[in-house]
């Protein structure tokens, strides 16, 4: 029987408070103005060194709502989110803005016509798929055809609009519309330089302090480059990594072209702990307390960051998490499968923003409509940003205007994987595509781009 030592659990506790709450010149931002009571354990398993840190943060987020959706679960066997390929990026970088080419122009939509066109360029191609379209912010029709999950992944499961599954970089006009209400919530300009919210522990380059938020939504802030020069590598496109971002942070900043890389997202699971709530665990994940390790912080980071997403996502009836607690999740296959069992889900707490979320058709789509003609997630100003400025999200050139939204693209072995799209159109037309297998498919964006442009006459 292991016996603890009384003396040594009360210097944990005090360092592990001081982190949390500030001391030691880590300074607290905006701590609420009445700390929420101290939680019961809700995890078993956890060191005691371990549950007191998880006691801390629940006196800044909601413990029981992330225990009720499972996110908590995979604390205690926490490591390091293996990055996706960077074939995932090169294909999403072809997947990207297109032109539409009508068949014959018409002034009046159909939405029959529309949900036909996008059934018609998948029919036969996809192990499964499920859609979501709304009209002027309720949902219209939904569906999900084929399968979830097919043998050797027993039990056999049919898709569905309401199944939660990976949506890869769907993931990032999600996390720009969490932290540009979180912005204006603790009114930080998106042209302010992130400096001071990266982890105190980091070493920063000469001008990273400078990169704004803007930037990192836009693929401007030159993080990738910084990753490759520091490296020697060409890769890194699809990190978002602790260690990989840190890598990045601590390069003198160089060349801010466009590159498309997920850290310019993933970085703000771990800055906005510290922006919402002032907690700020790098110098935890440098040297941990006794019986935990690095990932844990990490993933603790995430359960911070996941505490201030969540609600936000709520206002928009749009469930979300890095993991999926479904008890038959949704599979990625190859198409045709070959008999080959399908890949994941993965628990991406450790790495998600710019990857890694886990939702359904209709909650992508009731996302998209929240933001588009509400103010209940972001403000006017907000939805300008992602809109009219491309922050968070891409512009389509249609046939009929300029549509909006954002691809993902998933990679595995084998050929299995997904790709999606959520895109929202000029007349108040918003809609979502989830392909749970690779094959001879267009991309999910151009399905929706041609199948609306088809669907007038």
């Amino acid at each position: 029987m292991r016996t603890s030592h009384p003396r040594r659990s009360v210097r944990v506790k005090a360092a592990v408070t001081a982190l949390l709450l500030g001391a030691g010149g880590i300074a607290a931002v905006s701590a609420p103005a009445h700390a929420r009571p101290a939680v019961p354990p809700f995890t078993t398993g956890l060191s005691p060194e371990l549950q007191r840190l998880l006691d801390q943060v629940g006196r800044h987020i909601s413990l029981r709502e992330l225990e009720a959706d499972g996110t908590l679960a995979g604390l205690q066997r926490a490591t390091p989110a293996a990055d996706p390929s960077s074939l995932d990026l090169t294909a999403e970088e072809a997947d990207r803005p297109r032109s539409g080419k009508v068949a014959t122009p018409g002034t009046t939509f159909d939405m029959a016509w529309f949900e036909r066109n996008l059934r018609a360029a998948l029919t036969g191609k996809t192990v499964g798929y499920a859609y979501s379209i709304g009209k002027a912010g309720q949902l219209d029709r939904q569906a999900g055809v084929g399968s979830a999950r097919v043998a050797p992944d027993n039990p056999v499961t049919a898709q569905s609009a309401t199944k939660a599954m990976t949506i890869a970089s769907v993931s990032k006009p999600v996390t720009a519309a969490a932290v540009l209400r979180l912005l204006e919530q603790k009114n930080i300009s998106v042209d302010s330089g992130i400096g001071p919210w990266l982890p105190s522990a980091w070493k920063r380059g000469a001008d990273v302090d400078k990169i704004t938020f803007r930037q990192l939504m836009t693929h401007t802030s030159g993080l990738l480059q910084n990753y490759q020069t520091a490296t020697g590598t060409t890769g890194g496109k699809s990190t978002g990594a602790w260690d990989n971002i840190r890598i990045a942070i601590g390069q003198d900043l160089g060349s801010k072209g466009f590159k498309y890389a997920n850290m310019n997202f993933s970085i703000f699971r771990i800055m906005v702990p510290k922006i919402a709530y002032g907690v700020d665990l790098s110098p935890l994940y440098d040297a941990p307390p006794a019986n935990i390790t690095k990932a844990q912080i990490d993933y603790l980071t995430g359960i911070v960051f996941l505490g201030h997403l969540k609600p936000v996502l709520a206002l928009a009836k749009a469930p979300v998490g890095c993991a999926n607690s479904d008890a038959n999740p949704t599979k990625l296959y190859a198409y045709p499968t070959g008999g080959q069992a399908g890949w994941g889900p993965q628990d991406y707490t450790t790495g998600c923003g710019g990857y890694g979320y886990n939702m359904s058709a209709n909650g992508i789509t009731s996302f998209l409509s929240h933001i588009r003609y509400t103010e209940k997630v972001i403000s006017a100003d907000a939805r300008k940003l992602m809109v009219d400025d491309n922050v968070g999200m891409y512009s389509y050139d249609g046939a009929y205007g300029t549509y909006h939204g954002h691809n993902g693209s998933w990679t595995q072995s084998g050929n299995r994987g997904m790709r999606s799209c959520a895109m929202s159109f000029h007349i108040q037309v918003d809609a979502s595509l989830l392909v749970n297998s690779r094959g001879d498919y267009p991309s999910p964006c151009a399905v929706l781009l041609d199948a609306f442009d088809n669907a007038w006459h």
